[in-house]
Parts: structure tokens; sequence; C-alpha cells
């Protein structure tokens, strides 16, 4: 017989078994309750419900993708108007293979910012922040290589993405380097804008990182501090936490890697400087409370986190983000009449949507950012199709086909490279019959062993991130191209060398 794991179902049976005079009728009710809920489901009593028809797709489903994106384990939560309506665990927390269920902690990223925008906001309705002010009225410390610009950034520009600072600029605190909040923000003095200020938007984690400062600056108190007792507290998320050592001693999923196309356990540390833009943590069931008061004008029970007309101003339409073909808007992206943000860091992956009355949020602990990663959303997507009573999509082309792909055009390069290390040990590199064979052995030189390791490492360390992000984003793959490109320039050096001393024999002779 399955056990029925939701609190509400819980608190009630133990009220009413206590009764004196319904006490076979109560186990009829819950014997039968027993036996038609999933295990690991979790449903509102009260109000709405999930059908069974509903739960069996969404629960076909999620295996379904569970299953051909081989990912170790899913939360969702499904919230309609003030109700949860259904809550589930699917699939292990880790390699000890602990059920995940819907009270499992897991790492939020980029959802993270819809919790940095709403302390702002809490701050901004009571006096304290004005959205329209200068940045530096609340972190006088606050500057970037462009002083003038320095005292141009509202927090509007920041909580709208449209500060001018990039995503690259972004990623840098993925690195894990500076050990708070203040220092990470101390480090943008040297960092230039790439648009001006207030016109474009860009996606930057520096943005939500320096509210972040700005919300530990006005309250006196540390951002996870403030997040713990203004939200998580108010919104009874009793397993939401700031730290990944608070949050493994209440169950943390271990994160999933992709190496090589197959999945392993992988070790998050905590990132307290980028806590308010990637890091905080939260279950199924504490983030359906979330949902419920992002739709009830920031009510939850009889607890507000914020007014109504907060509520309505985060999710407005601010900045145009082509990205989406929609808006940015504050710690929430808009299109399509839906609002949503989803969240990746190296090894978590989450979706949150609200879409109407209906709240979605999908947790992952596992990610991939070459192959899988890219199809993670299909599951947000294919649920809301159900509940919308169309068929979900299920294709995902050939994961393990593609990561094949990749995998042996990496062995064909380190087989190339180390043929040509074998050739320099065996013999020296010798000026050939004509001029044409000289001039195509440099081209091809120049190219492989110069110009395209150059563009990897130059282009990938300055304009995507620093490879010490790229290898933990892409552990395995990061590390072996890495390790190529430096053969490659290793050995195209060693080569050049000994064709211009034989050149130089040659012109002697």
């Amino acid at each position: 017989m399955l056990k029925v794991i939701c609190q509400w179902e819980e608190d009630r049976r133990m009220k009413l078994n206590q009764s004196r005079v319904f006490p076979v009728i109560m186990i009829l009710i819950f014997g039968i309750v027993n036996i038609f809920v999933p295990n690991g489901a979790v449903q509102a009593t009260g109000g709405f419900q999930a059908s069974a028809e509903e739960t069996t797709q969404i629960d076909k489903f999620v295996e379904t993708m569970m299953d051909k994106l081989q990912l170790p384990g899913v939360a969702i939560g499904i919230v309609r108007g003030d109700q949860p309506l259904y809550l589930k665990g699917y699939g292990v927390t880790g390699p000890q293979g602990q059920p995940v269920t819907a009270q499992t902690p897991f790492i939020l990223g980029s959802s993270t910012k819809s919790f940095t925008a709403l302390a702002i906001i809490q701050l901004v309705e009571q006096g304290k922040v004005d959205l329209e002010a200068p940045v530096r009225d609340y972190l006088p410390q606050f500057e970037i290589a462009d002083r003038e610009a320095s005292g141009k950034i509202l927090v509007k520009h920041l909580l709208n993405q449209n500060s001018g600072l990039s995503t690259y600029t972004g990623r840098l605190g993925f690195a894990g380097t500076e050990p708070t909040i203040e220092e990470l923000i101390r480090g943008f003095k040297d960092t230039p804008l790439s648009e001006p200020v207030g016109t474009t938007y860009q996606y930057s984690n520096a943005n939500y990182d320096i509210l972040g400062g700005i919300v530990q600056s006005v309250s006196g108190m540390s951002y996870a501090d403030y997040v713990r007792k203004n939200i998580f507290e108010l919104l009874d998320m009793k397993n939401s936490f700031t730290s990944t050592l608070a949050a493994k001693k209440h169950g943390l999923a271990s994160g999933y890697q992709s190496i090589f196309g197959y999945m392993f356990p992988t070790e998050q540390p905590d990132n307290p400087s980028m806590l308010a833009s990637a890091y905080l943590i939260s279950s199924a069931e504490d983030m359906a409370h979330y949902l419920i008061s992002q739709l009830n004008d920031g009510n939850f029970g009889d607890s507000s986190v914020a007014s109504a007309e907060s509520i309505r101003r985060m999710h407005e339409p601010a900045v145009p983000d082509p990205t989406i073909n929609g808006h940015y808007g504050m710690g929430w992206e808009i299109a399509d009449g839906v609002v949503r943000h989803q969240g990746d860091i190296e090894n978590f992956h989450s979706s949150m949507v609200l879409d109407g009355d209906t709240g979605i949020i999908v947790l992952i602990n596992a990610h991939d950012y070459l192959v899988r990663g890219g199809k993670f959303e299909m599951i947000t997507d294919g649920i809301r199709d159900i509940l919308h009573g169309r068929q979900p999509q299920t294709d995902v082309g050939s994961v393990m086909g593609t990561h094949l792909i990749l995998d042996l055009v990496c062995l064909a390069v380190a087989v190339l490279l180390g043929i040509s290390v074998v050739r320099l040990f065996k013999r020296k590199v010798r000026i050939a019959c004509t001029p044409l064979r000289n001039l195509l052995f440099v081209l091809f030189l120049l190219l492989f062993n110069f110009a395209i390791p150059v563009v990897v490492l130059y282009g990938a360390g300055r304009f995507v991130a620093s490879w010490r992000v790229v290898c933990s984003f892409l552990p395995g793959l990061g590390h072996l191209v890495f390790l190529l490109c430096i053969l490659a320039l290793g050995i195209g050096v060693v080569k050049l060398i000994l064709f211009v001393g034989n050149l130089r024999r040659v012109i002697r002779i």
C-alpha cells in the first residue's frame, strides 16, 4: 500500500483518527486514498485537485522524459489559485538511491533572481529603496571601469537586466573565488560596460549580485538572513536554505553532470558570492507555496510577502528580450501571456511558470549544457500542455548519438595530435623538395597548430566564460578541449622551431 506524504493530509488524518464518532469511516477513506495516490505524490486535500487522468498523464510523461534524457531525479509542483494541485518526486536524489520527494531540496539556479527581486520590492514598500535611485545611493563603494557610468546605473536597471553589464561579466562569479557578495561587487571596479546604461537587455548575474548587496546594505542583515526571515518563514518554506551545508542535513539532492555523455554525480560547493543570483535552495513543495503567493497578490494563507501592486509590477514587461521574443520584468520573463523563469547552475536545473491561475515548478538534479540541457524546458512545457488538454512533445532526438559524435571528434583530434607527437620523436621536420610544399606545410601549421587553438582558447575564455568556469560547467569535455589546444600549440611551436632550423641549414648549403 502506497503512502500519502502530504502534510495537510497527515494533519487531517491525525485529527480525525482521534475522533470517536467516525473511526470506521475514516479508516475506509484513508484506505482508498492510500490505494489510489501514487508513491511520493502529494495532492491537495481541499479546493482543486488534479484529475486522475491528468496525474496519470503527467506521471507517464515525466517518467518518459526522465528515461529519454537519462535524468536521476525530478520533482514537480502544480498549483492552481491558492491551492496545490499536485506535488511529486521521481527518481533518486543521488548515488545512495534515496527517492526524490516533494520535500527534497534542490539548488534553484537563476530562479533565485525572482526572490532577490521580491526582496528589493519589499524594501521599496518600506520606503528604504527607490527603483529610480542610483545604485551608489545604497552602495557608495560600487563602481565599474567607467566611473561616470557607475553613477548612472539605477536600481531598476539591475532588476530589468539593462544596466550595461554583460552576460560574460555575470559569469565571472561562477569561478567561486570571491567569499562574499561584497567582495564580488568590489571586483567589478575594473569591469567595462558592453552597452550604454539603460539601453539594451543583457542577461547578467552581476545585476542580481549587486541587488543582493543592496538588500544587505539597506536591511542591515546578510542576504541569507533577510531571505530566510522575510520570505522563507512567511511562506512556510521549511525545506528551503541559503547554503548547501545546511541543505545537506535535510537531504539536499546530489547534482549530476554529463561527462562525455554519461551522467555522473558531482560535488556542488557553496558559492555565497552568487547567492542572490543563482544559489538559493528549495523543494517542490516550498516552491509551490512561493508560486501561490505570486498568483495571489503576494498572499499565502494568512501571510503576505508583498502588496498586489508590487507583485503585478514584478510581472510587468519592462525591457524587450529578443532571446524569448518577449520581455524581462523584475526577476521574471514574460512572453505570450506567460510569466516564467528558469535556473541553471553546474549540476541543477529549475523551471517555474505562472500561466493564468496555474503555477508549475520543475526541479532537476542534473545538467548537460551541450545536449540535454536545451531540452529540459520540454518537461515544464509538456506539463502545461497536459493541463491545457494538449498532447505533450516527447521527441528529444538522439542524446547519446549527439554525444557520440562529439566524443568521436575529440578522439580524432587527440589521435592526430598523438601521431604528431610520435613523429616529433621519430624524426625531425624536414624541408620538403619544393617551395609549394613548404608553403602548404607552413599554412597548415599556422592554421591547425596556432590559429584554431588560439581562437578556441581566447574566444571561449574572453567571450563565453573563464576556462575555470567552462571546465566546471562542461567537465571532461571542457578539460579535454583545453588540453588539446595547449598540446596543439606546443606541437606547433616545436614544429616551427625545427622547420626554421632546417630551413637555415638548407639556405647555408
